[in-house]
């Protein structure tokens, strides 16, 4: 739940500013414990019902922070100054607001990496653990390094899978608006001049004028049948329980479900080597890299692998209890934890599936598009041959009886 609040800040400001909590009473207390004296408060809804706000501050943005607080922080500048420089220059309103509330938590003596996590979904959870690893270490500049080096290889890899999937998408939905229309549009516009030629039309023009007619005849309730359809899944996706399961449908897809295994796994290693790196215990770094992965069936699933490392399992063992990993990165990670290079083993499972990653979208990115076009003229063309068979019945019809 977010709310608005004017507040007197420490410093003897007053400003508005959005606060989230679980409900007022937990609101006051934080504000409180936070040097702050509340004056009015009010509850917000454009965030948190409209969903206006974005849910999380754009990767991009992250990322340039991290560079110029680590340099700023390298060039000797206090945090506190840092953070001034920071906000001065943010344009970006959720982030500049969002920067303004860490500011003042900060001066009010939280440490920085409690007052990201007080802000909720709009950093991710490596980000403030890596800023508790800094904070540790006493090696925050150097923490942020590897945390912007993360993140832009994983923004790399994303935007990589996003350019491959646009062109057959594209496709796709050339294909299915240019059958719609001759469908419900063009097709039955010939059904009298069909009727017309006073022969018996072929079974494909039959069943092609049958199709076209009965799109055009019950379009009103093809679009409300989709749109129930499309309503419901959406709804159903908002349900709880519901990402978990269509993730691990997805996980069960031939060959694609592959892939995403692969994204999955190397985002997995990328992040535990990370925050390892940093300095973070190796159970605190897995229920952070847990939460960071992107497909919510191998979350979950990595969430028992926590327990296990708490009773005394090694880390192979508690990841391979989760049946998500395949061999391959689970000997790996033996290999690290039997010669105590952990962290560059995790580092260079996540370089290998990244290279296979790329090899294996670039073959299936060569394959698709002819496949999609092969796919899309025979559709095209079957439907124009039913459409002229009568024409050129009639045309043999006349030449014959010559």
């Amino acid at each position: 739940m977010e709310y608005v609040c004017r507040v007197g800040t420490p410093s003897g400001d007053v400003v508005e500013r959005t606060f989230s909590a679980s409900d007022e009473r937990s609101l006051r207390a934080d504000l409180e414990r936070q040097g702050y004296y509340l004056l009015v408060i009010r509850r917000g809804l454009g965030a948190s019902v409209l969903r206006l706000r974005p849910r999380h501050v754009n990767p991009g943005l992250l990322l340039i922070f991290g560079q110029e607080l680590a340099a700023l922080l390298k060039a000797g500048l206090p945090l506190f100054q840092s953070l001034d420089m920071m906000l001065e220059r943010q344009r970006d309103p959720v982030f500049r607001q969002s920067l303004a509330t860490v500011r003042e938590k900060v001066k009010s003596g939280v440490a920085l990496s409690d007052a990201f996590r007080q802000e909720g979904e709009l950093y991710p959870p490596i980000f403030a653990a890596s800023l508790v690893a800094g904070e540790r270490s006493g090696s925050l500049d150097g923490v942020l390094r590897r945390f912007t080096q993360h993140l832009r290889l994983n923004q790399s890899l994303k935007k990589k899978a996003i350019s491959a999937s646009i062109y057959p998408i594209v496709l796709l939905g050339m294909m299915f608006i240019l059958v719609a229309i001759l469908l419900v549009f063009v097709i039955p516009q010939f059904q009298t001049f069909f009727e017309g030629l006073g022969a018996e039309l072929p079974l494909p023009t039959r069943i092609l004028m049958a199709v076209a007619t009965a799109a055009q005849a019950n379009i009103e309730w093809i679009v409300l049948v989709v749109g129930i359809a499309v309503g419901g899944f959406w709804y159903w996706r908002r349900r709880e329980d519901s990402p978990v399961v269509l993730d691990r449908i997805l996980l069960r897809l031939p060959y694609f479900g592959g892939l995403m295994r692969m994204y999955a796994t190397s985002q997995l290693m990328r992040t535990l080597s990370t925050l390892l790196a940093g300095g973070l215990p190796l159970l605190n770094a897995i229920d952070v890299a847990a939460a960071s992965v992107g497909n919510r069936a191998m979350s979950q699933a990595l969430g028992g692998a926590t327990e296990r490392i708490r009773e005394g399992a090694s880390l192979t063992a508690a990841l391979e209890s989760t049946r998500m990993l395949e061999a391959l990165p689970l000997e790996m990670v033996k290999v690290g934890e039997q010669t105590g290079e952990l962290g560059d083993m995790l580092s260079a499972i996540a370089e290998f599936y990244d290279e296979e990653l790329d090899t294996r979208m670039a073959t299936v990115l060569s394959l698709v598009e002819p496949v999609l076009l092969v796919l899309m003229a025979i559709i095209v063309a079957a439907m124009l041959l039913a459409f002229y068979l009568p024409m050129f019945q009639a045309i043999s019809a006349v030449q014959g009886g010559r």
